[in-house]
């Protein structure tokens, strides 16, 4: 059975950090992927522990990336997720709309991927809110409390706290 365990980070370093410990562990850098929504982040990130290349989504690049970073900026969209590792391909590129986080966006991908309605949209309010997101895929071995408390160890934002 596959489990996806997820941390909340609000830095850049704290979800570095993390990371190689992750790997220390014996997870593979395949099985790791980031989600948040700042561009520089995940490049950083992805750069220091090579999990894989940052992917923004379609229609975020070229011109029509140039055109909706001006309407991004202007209000007139909202913003949307940035992501590398395994998982970057079916959440880069989601919504981060704050006004309807419940129905759209990231939070629906969350759930694509297994994740609980009511956890999938405070997940997407954290990404929203600029924190990252390190979402591991387990495949049959059972080392979520190990994980965990490792995360705990990485100072994880607890999933309530917003």
């Amino acid at each position: 059975m596959t489990t996806l365990i997820i941390g909340i980070f609000g830095h850049i370093t704290e979800a570095s950090l993390a990371i190689e410990a992750l790997k220390d562990l014996g997870i593979k850098a395949k099985s790791i992927s980031v989600v948040t929504k700042q561009k520089n982040a995940v490049d950083q990130i992805s750069r220091n522990t090579g999990i894989g290349k940052t992917e923004v989504g379609i229609g975020n690049t070229g011109i029509f990336g140039t055109a909706r970073a001006l309407s991004i900026g202007l209000g007139m969209h909202p913003d949307t997720s940035v992501a590398a590792g395994p998982a970057a391909h079916k959440l880069a590129g989601a919504e981060l709309n704050e006004d309807n986080i419940e129905a759209e966006g990231l939070a629906v991908s969350l759930m694509g991927l297994g994740i609980p309605d009511e956890d999938a949209v405070g997940y997407a309010k954290h990404a929203a809110l600029e924190n990252i997101l390190v979402i591991i895929l387990l495949g049959e071995e059972d080392m979520s409390q190990k994980i965990l408390s490792l995360f705990n160890d990485h100072h994880a934002i607890p999933l309530g706290s917003f």
